[in-house]
């Protein structure tokens, strides 16, 4: 027998299914990122202002917050290949309206569609989420968030790149293009078998699993208020997202004060690949330092630090050359980037399959409100005193100022935890309980939140 080593195939090789989520997220992304350029310069154009261009980020943004909670029940009760399908084949459809709104000239209408459809997108975050441990091994949840958050860099930079052309032949060749991806991404989602959450089946419908929202949510924030560090994975986005609102609106205004590579279209569409560039290679770099000892929670903290300070980068730079705003565009997209993959990870490995939908919605949440309040904010304030880096300045300060609380209040939880499992190993050592009195006949069912030394994953 031949005794040399065989090369293990590469993730996506070996995992057909994993492979046809990528290859959906790749034309979705290409899509959603042309029209995006579009869009945003729609809004510009219209002579409204920097508020005007909040609304319309935020018109993107905001249903993710306001639909997660749904959307993570959603998630942990049907089955989330149908999910993906459905959710595909409707934004299709609304973005073709939005084609048609263009036409008509109504930016009223695109608004009003762009909120619609993003409420309906709000749904695939925690579902690709929780579909994640259908389709590869828990070990490879790493290097498959990597693969997807790669992928997004890499099709936020080529979309960008592309919106910023494209958006010279008009917005609506962009739309268009958007709603013939999302129909392709619909036919390969497809593809995937039936995913139930494990240990929990399809339960009811969606009105059922509408109005057990609040009680769901309840089990899965107490699942993980109990552990510290899935609490952390959790709200890890949260600091740096608080950071990316207004510093994603500064550079829409850099683009059209400055439009360095001849339009504005163009010039937005080349800060944004840059940034994308480096959200890609971000979290190869925080891999590969967890790979070489480095703990989880450090490379974490290194990311945070290295977005914020791309930031501030970011406000001080924008009248320097262009060479020089394009490389701290990219560093702070490499903080961002690498902050994503290693806290998704990590929610992902912590928690259950039964809770990972739910708790997938809550990061969304947090996050979301976290961009949209510092993008309205920053816009109020930067159009009020006429200062566009001040929207920037009002996101960083608020997002180190939350990683600050955000620090303390997990050291908090961890001295509160360890000291409840020391009462529980004492109580435990000095009381014996008789079969009867721990049998479970006549309890109520219900979801069990277990110790994490004994929850099964």
């Amino acid at each position: 027998m031949d005794a040399r080593p065989r090369a293990r195939p590469g993730l996506l090789r070996r995992r057909p299914y994993l492979r046809r989520v990528w290859l959906s997220e790749i034309v979705s992304l290409l899509g959603d990122w042309m029209s995006l350029v579009a869009v945003s310069l729609l809004a510009l154009g219209d002579g409204s202002g920097v508020v005007a261009l909040a609304l319309v980020m935020v018109g993107h943004h905001l249903p993710i917050a306001l639909f997660a909670p749904v959307a993570g029940v959603l998630a942990d009760r049907l089955d989330r290949r149908w999910l993906l399908v459905v959710t595909s084949v409707v934004q299709g459809v609304l973005t073709l309206a939005m084609a048609g709104a263009v036409v008509l000239g109504s930016v009223a209408a695109v608004q009003v569609l762009v909120f619609v459809r993003a409420s309906v997108g709000a749904l695939r975050f925690p579902v690709q989420s929780a579909v994640l441990r259908h389709v590869v091994e828990e070990d490879e949840l790493l290097e498959a968030n990597a693969i997807l958050s790669a992928t997004w860099s890499v099709m936020l930079a080529v979309g960008m790149a592309a919106g910023g052309a494209i958006a010279a032949l008009g917005p609506t060749t962009a739309l268009v293009l958007d709603a013939a991806s999302f129909g392709l991404g619909a036919l390969l989602l497809g593809g995937l078998p039936p995913m139930v959450a494990e240990g929990r089946p399809a339960e009811g419908g969606v009105a059922s699993a509408i109005a057990s929202v609040r009680r769901d949510l309840a089990l899965a924030w107490r699942h993980a208020w109990e552990r510290p560090r899935l609490l952390a994975a959790v709200l890890a986005k949260t600091p740096v997202h608080l950071a990316n609102g207004g510093a994603l609106l500064l550079l829409n205004v850099i683009a059209a004060q400055r439009a360095f590579a001849g339009t504005a279209a163009l010039t937005l569409g080349l800060m944004q690949c840059v940034r994308g560039a480096g959200t890609g290679i971000g979290p190869l770099v925080g891999v590969a330092l967890v790979r070489r000892g480095v703990r989880g929670e450090v490379a974490a903290a290194a990311a945070a630090w290295t977005a914020f300070g791309g930031i501030a980068a970011v406000a001080l730079a924008r009248h320097w050359h262009w060479a020089v705003l394009l490389g701290v565009a990219f560093v702070w997209g490499l903080g961002s980037g690498a902050n994503w993959v290693l806290s998704s990870s990590e929610l992902q490995r912590l928690s259950p399959d039964r809770f990972v939908g739910r708790l997938s919605a809550v990061d969304n949440l947090a996050l979301t409100i976290g961009l949209c309040a510092t993008m309205l904010g920053g816009a109020v304030v930067a159009e009020r005193i006429e200062a566009p880096a001040s929207a920037a300045w009002i996101g960083l300060g608020a997002g180190v100022l939350a990683w600050i609380g955000l620090e303390w209040m997990l050291r908090r939880r961890a001295a509160a935890t360890g000291a409840a499992e020391l009462a529980v190993a004492e109580l435990g050592a000095t009381e014996v309980r008789s079969p009867q009195e721990t049998g479970s006949s006549g309890a109520p069912e219900t979801e069990l939140s277990l110790p994490p030394e004994t929850e099964r994953r």
